[in-house]
């Protein structure tokens, strides 16, 4: 008989993340990029409201990586309607970072639908198409130069954009006022508007947006920049420039930011839109006698344009404005009393374009 009997078995440990004895499964953790994919918010604008407003990742990993744990999304996802809806950044950041996982959910809820809504698997494979009428891969771009938005134009952005994504046209029009109200035309289309609509575009491209959100984007801002030109219908005198898009030219928006940005300061301007035909814009400009045209292309042109020799006729002097990445390097500038001048962004264009009256010294 053993003196020594063997000691009673010990049971197993339990595994750490056993929820029946209450310990805590590990929580998953997602970096920007991802986070940027699955909720379709810039990765710029993520680190903006994480830098400028605490709404950002609250997990670290054992290398001290930061990641966004699955409230911190709904935080981000809540922040971006809420901001889609006109409220100031700081004061949504600091109303979803005053609730807890439950109200969160209820908010979200009744701001925009279901927790869910606007997520997508990050192994989700979406075509890539062209975008019409706005810059992505192979598109159109917007056009008329760019500039490295402030954080408050980075929130705008994304704000127009959630409005895109719920259809929603009350709160995009206030965007739009909101952000001519703040800056000029010209500030509101380089900052704002231009990358709004590539950022439309872009998710247009992946899949992840409809072309009717695309559609009612550009619509709205037509309206908004047209309503800008009749507000300054009265200030303008002289007489007009003309703004045309090249003949094959289909995307007219940056001439409509340019008409009224123009308005503000008093230049009149006879818009022809897009697509053209080289004789219907001669003929308008030996009609209207103007002092300078501006003319818009995206798509490539020849660099030897074929449009100087129906310039042939000009008897007057008369500026050529160029503007947009269509354009051939080294074009060749038209023969006679006509003088080419090639714009690379939005300001260029409206320094060449305006009268000193209107208050700008060209």
């Amino acid at each position: 008989m053993n003196p020594h009997p063997a000691a009673p078995r010990r049971a197993d440990p339990p595994e750490p993340d056993d929820p029946e004895l209450g310990e805590r499964v590990p929580e998953l953790g997602w970096p920007v990029g991802v986070v940027s994919e699955r909720l379709g918010i810039a990765a710029p604008t993520l680190r903006s409201w994480d830098r400028r407003h605490g709404v950002g990742p609250s997990l670290r990993t054992a290398g001290n990586h930061r990641r966004y744990t699955e409230l911190d999304m709904r935080r981000v996802q809540l922040m971006a309607r809420l901001t889609a809806q006109g409220v100031p950044a700081q004061s949504a950041a600091d109303s979803v970072l005053g609730m807890d996982a439950r109200a969160i959910a209820d908010r979200l809820a009744a701001v925009g639908g279901a927790i869910g809504d606007g997520l997508r698997d990050v192994h989700d494979v979406h075509g890539v198409h062209d975008v019409p009428g706005v810059r992505g891969e192979g598109a159109a771009p917007v056009g008329l130069g760019s500039a490295v938005p402030d954080d408050d134009a980075v929130d705008l952005v994304e704000a127009i954009v959630a409005a895109a994504r719920a259809l929603d046209a009350r709160t995009m029009s206030l965007l739009y006022r909101q952000v001519m109200r703040r800056r000029d035309v010209g500030r509101a289309w380089v900052e704002v508007f231009a990358p709004a609509l590539r950022r439309v575009g872009d998710l247009w491209r992946d899949g992840r947006l409809g072309v009717q959100a695309e559609h009612l984007t550009s619509e709205l801002l037509q309206s908004e920049l047209r309503a800008v030109v009749r507000a300054n219908r009265l200030r303008v005198a002289g007489r007009p420039v003309v703004l045309a898009g090249a003949d094959d030219e289909q995307h007219h928006l940056p001439l409509l930011a340019l008409e009224a940005e123009l308005a503000r300061h008093g230049v009149a301007s006879l818009f022809l839109g897009p697509r053209v035909p080289a004789e219907a814009l001669v003929s308008a400009l030996r009609e209207s006698r103007p002092r300078a045209v501006f003319l818009w292309a995206s798509l490539a042109r020849p660099s030897a344009e074929p449009l100087w020799r129906d310039l042939g006729v000009v008897d007057w002097p008369l500026e050529v404005v160029i503007g947009g990445p269509g354009w051939a390097d080294g074009i060749v500038a038209p023969r006679g009393p006509v003088v080419l001048t090639r714009v690379e962004d939005f300001g260029s264009a409206v320094r060449a374009l305006a009268s000193d009256p209107g208050g700008l010294t060209r």
